[in-house]
């Protein structure tokens, strides 16, 4: 039986290991929970959670170690099922959360060991199965997330057997993704510097998860936005129309401050024009050696993203959709798109939200005219290079003196789907420039891109362009517009 209230819950996932015991051959076995994690909803603290579980050859389970203040209530074998209850109470040395120990033996006597983490968490779910979209934020910790895992972008149908995840930029940055009862979820932890002393922050950071088809083919991917910001709420005005004032992916916008840690926390991921995958940034926040971020598999693995030349089968919206870690390079004889004929301007629209729009649900990629009227302010114009250099970025003001600050996060060049942050120009180089894609497509097969750079000489080059022309391989930031 399964409890679906909403307070508290109890999360449970196995880690399953074998021990021989006095058995003269081996034996086939198992005791395991049927998902690699699994959450089971709850209702206040002193309720009970029920979860089943699988086995092969399992005759007897015995409870090992318990958790503070709960009890395993019942273990029964008929109907393969475990039941939980929780502490009513803390007054004591009662635990939030930890590992129940449990342990199965076959007939023969050999034991099979399973953990299993109990959890009561005070933050309702979040529930975003009616907002379906390519990308969910994640700003509450201890938090589980609820959503649609039939349903892709705004509309497309999924015929969803599991979900899992692809990458993550940090491990278990997001726990226990699970599909149940129709339902995906996933849970993101509260930061804490030690276990009793919640300090009300997540790891920032970014996922994908991947829903596949009972034969094991990627389907769709959600990019899950985890940060400690709050993008739906901190927004500007642009020529009327309301902008997030962080970039997508990112935790927090640096606003000039010549802090390395939130100047590389401001950069955020980088979008192919009409791709809705994210791609990671730099490994630093200077770029080092244009470096790649780290991520990683779902499994701890290291995960790289690859780099692919264009060609009949690559350069296809269908393979980019099912290869979402791979970059793909500029065709030459298409204009240096990253699909190999033709240009499909509908990915991305300057009108409604597509089904390969990137942003959360409520927001698109803008049209290039939301940066017209922008250009860089006065006083920062006239900053001297040793000044203006740590600031990684431009304070853009527009006819009103209204002042915004975008980071320079550079780019992925479209001749190597590299990471760039300076221009290679032998007669003004730039040490840093910055590229924000918007959803405007050019006739020839560019789109339109607000940019901006910074000269080491002189003041007198700094730049910037509302709507620039830019070759639609190359991989850049997008700040998102509310619809």
């Amino acid at each position: 039986m399964m409890y679906r209230l909403y307070h508290s819950l109890i999360v449970a996932f196995v880690v399953v290991s074998m021990m021989f015991v006095g058995c003269k051959k081996a034996e086939e076995k198992s005791f395991e929970i049927p998902s690699e994690s699994i959450l089971i909803e709850v209702g206040h603290a002193g309720d009970m959670g029920t979860t089943s579980f699988k086995s092969q050859n399992i005759s007897a389970i015995d409870v090992v170690s318990v958790v503070a203040g709960w009890e395993v209530v019942e273990i029964d074998l008929s109907s393969k099922s475990i039941t939980v209850k929780s502490p009513s109470m803390f007054d004591n040395d009662e635990k939030r959360s930890g590992t129940i120990s449990l342990a199965g033996y076959t007939p023969l006597g050999t034991k099979v060991s399973i953990s299993l983490y109990v959890a009561i968490l005070d933050n309702p779910d979040v529930d975003l199965r009616q907002s379906p979209a390519n990308c969910y934020i994640a700003n509450k910790p201890a938090t589980r997330y609820l959503f649609n895992p039939y349903v892709g972008g705004n509309s497309v149908a999924l015929d969803t057997e599991y979900i899992e995840i692809i990458w993550q930029t940090t491990n278990d940055i997001i726990k226990y993704v699970d599909l149940q009862d129709g339902v995906a979820s996933f849970y993101v932890e509260e930061l804490t510097d030690d276990a009793d002393k919640p300090q009300g922050k997540l790891q920032e950071g970014n996922a994908l998860i991947g829903a596949y088809d009972a034969a094991g083919e990627l389907l769709w991917s959600w990019h899950i936005w985890l940060t400690n910001s709050d993008p739906e709420r901190e927004t500007v005005v642009l020529n009327g129309r309301e902008l997030m004032n962080i970039n997508l992916g990112a935790d927090c916008n640096s606003q000039g401050e010549k802090d390395k840690d939130k100047i590389g926390r401001s950069y955020g991921m980088y979008y192919q024009w009409g791709r809705r995958t994210p791609i990671v940034g730099p490994q630093d926040w200077r770029f080092s050696m244009n470096a790649d971020m780290l991520v990683y598999k779902g499994s701890g693995a290291y995960l790289y993203f690859d780099y692919v030349a264009s060609d009949a089968t690559v350069g296809s919206v269908e393979w980019a959709e099912s290869n979402p870690t791979s970059i793909i390079v500029g065709c030459k004889s298409n204009n240096y798109d990253w699909m190999f004929e033709g240009h499909d301007d509908a990915l991305w629209s300057t009108t409604s939200k597509s089904d390969h729009d990137p942003c959360p649900a409520g927001w698109r990629i803008p049209d290039s005219s939301i940066y017209e009227g922008l250009t860089i302010s006065s006083v920062d114009d006239e900053l001297s290079w040793q000044e203006a250099q740590g600031m990684y970025g431009w304070n853009l003001v527009d006819q009103n003196s209204g002042s915004y600050f975008f980071s320079a996060a550079g780019r992925r060049n479209y001749l190597d789907g590299h990471l760039d942050i300076v221009n290679d120009d032998e007669v003004r180089p730039v040490p840093w420039s910055g590229y924000y894609w918007t959803a405007t497509a050019v006739a020839d097969g560019d789109a339109h891109a607000m940019f901006f750079d910074l000269n080491s000489a002189t003041r007198t080059w700094n730049g910037f362009d509302a709507q620039r022309k830019m070759h639609r391989a190359n991989a850049m930031p997008v700040r998102c517009v509310r619809e």
